[in-house]
């Protein structure tokens, strides 16, 4: 896509008059995005600050934790902060935000920011995490679901298929549920009709209903995909209509990405969101990696020492929301690592993320006290995977020098298997670690439905 270019048919819709007095602010934003997605990254940054500066004099007015921890910045001296001070400012934890709860609510919310939305988050740690969020922050969410759509060209009035709802009872197999759109019904533009079916559908029975009901779009986990893909390709099914596949909530491999191409020839397009922050960053429509929309949220990634990374380098991530008046996270700490990116040929200056590589928890760490990704999505798990009649799979770190290869398979393995697959796992994790086997039907899913193919079942100390 040429700087400056939308899809004329987007485009004639961008200027159409608004379906309701709701979606006339959305409809505002995208416009306005059209604009800004093409600035410098300097102009961006220089928005951003001025954003911020705003926020933190909110802050510090109306939330008492913030006039303790960041009374002592001065949120009008914008050049201050945008040569360093801000980076001084500290990182807010999730515990933190669980401890204080509604402590963190503003005290004097924008009237014209609209009523108050609670959303409550899990994570990983099982402790829900409540945030507040006004509607003028939600109205942005809407508006960068939008901008996904317009980024990848959706068929909008095609048929949507989503497998996300592990809900008891909802969206069952065989019927599944439908709704007449693809969101709220009075949505910036009128979309096709959606269906449902619950992500505990087995997967014989999910590609049948796929198959059956002929979607344009399929929206689900990644985990998911790891299975059907593979099945449709053993078992030559095929989704006619289906244009393409988005996931969310978990990592992204080019496995995946390499299955969906082989077993439906589609794309897969990727978005990075989280219930407490919202939109952080939508895949690009010309390359695979990923946009910071940095019109909602400023994001940074530290590494150790908590100065930014340089394009490669893997760090954590921090997010500033910028529109949410009610309970402002401040450079608060996601709990991913991410690989910051190069700027991105397509013309756009917002920044890029190059991987969202997982969780702390996810990181191996080695009796040694060295730190390592795991990278089990890269290309070469298929290599793992054609060792044996493997249809699932799990690495457990289960004590400092142990790993458990769980495995869900069509076929007991034969001893060569496990020993290959032995030496496979060692190589990977470049540690000759005991390996240990252990077998089921299915591998469970988390609470939230999704799946982990690494996880640290023992505290390790590191380096």
């Amino acid at each position: 896509m040429v700087k400056g270019d939308t899809d004329p048919v987007w485009k004639r819709r961008l200027h159409q008059k608004p379906r309701s007095k709701k979606s006339a602010p959305v409809l505002k934003l995208l416009k306005g995005f059209e604009q800004s997605q093409w600035w410098d990254p300097e102009d961006i940054e220089a928005k951003q600050f001025r954003q911020m500066s705003q926020l933190l004099a909110h802050a510090q007015r109306s939330i008492s934790h913030y006039a303790e921890t960041l009374g002592h910045v001065n949120p009008d001296d914008v050049e201050s902060l945008k040569a360093g001070r801000w980076f001084d400012l500290p990182v807010l934890k999730r515990d933190t935000v669980n401890k204080l709860g509604d402590d963190l609510l503003s005290r004097t919310i924008p009237k014209s920011h609209g009523r108050l939305n609670p959303i409550y988050t899990s994570g990983t740690t099982g402790r829900p995490v409540r945030v507040v969020r006004t509607l003028f922050a939600l109205t942005y969410w809407s508006a960068f679901t939008t901008r996904d759509h317009i980024w990848h060209n959706r068929i909008i009035k095609g048929k949507l298929a989503s497998i996300r709802s592990s809900e008891k009872n909802f969206a069952l197999y065989p019927k599944g549920a439908r709704q007449i759109a693809w969101g709220s019904k009075d949505g910036v533009f009128k979309t096709g009709p959606s269906i449902s079916l619950n992500v505990n559908t087995s997967i014989p029975d999910m590609a049948e209903w796929i198959a059956r009901n002929e979607p344009d779009h399929i929206v689900c986990l990644p985990n998911i995909l790891k299975r059907l893909a593979p099945y449709c390709i053993e078992n030559g099914v095929t989704f006619p209509n289906l244009r393409e596949v988005q996931v969310h909530g978990e990592n992204c491999g080019e496995l995946i990405r390499q299955q969906c191409r082989e077993a439906w020839d589609v794309p897969l397009h990727d978005i990075y969101t989280s219930r407490e922050i919202g939109y952080m960053a939508l895949q690009c429509p010309k390359h695979d990696h990923y946009h910071i929309q940095s019109e909602g949220v400023y994001l940074e990634i530290l590494d150790e020492d908590g100065r930014s990374c340089n394009p490669g380098e893997i760090g954590r991530v921090i997010v500033t929301t910028l529109q949410n008046y009610a309970m402002p996270l401040i450079r608060y700490e996601v709990g991913d690592y991410a690989e910051r990116g190069e700027p991105c040929d397509c013309g756009r200056g917002l920044p890029v993320i190059n991987r969202i590589l997982g969780r702390e928890q996810e990181i191996l760490v080695l009796p040694t006290g060295e730190q390592r990704w795991t990278l089990l999505g890269s290309p070469d798990v298929r290599a793992f995977m054609e060792m044996a009649p493997i249809t699932q799979y799990q690495l457990a770190h289960v004590a400092a020098d142990r790993i458990e290869v769980r495995l869900a398979t069509k076929r007991d393995l034969t001893a060569n298997e496990e020993a290959k697959i032995t030496e496979w796992v060692r190589k990977k994790l470049g540690y000759p670690f005991e390996i240990g086997f252990a077998y089921s039907d299915e591998l469970p899913l988390t609470k939230a439905g999704k799946f982990k193919d690494f996880v640290v079942e023992f505290t390790a100390s590191k380096a």
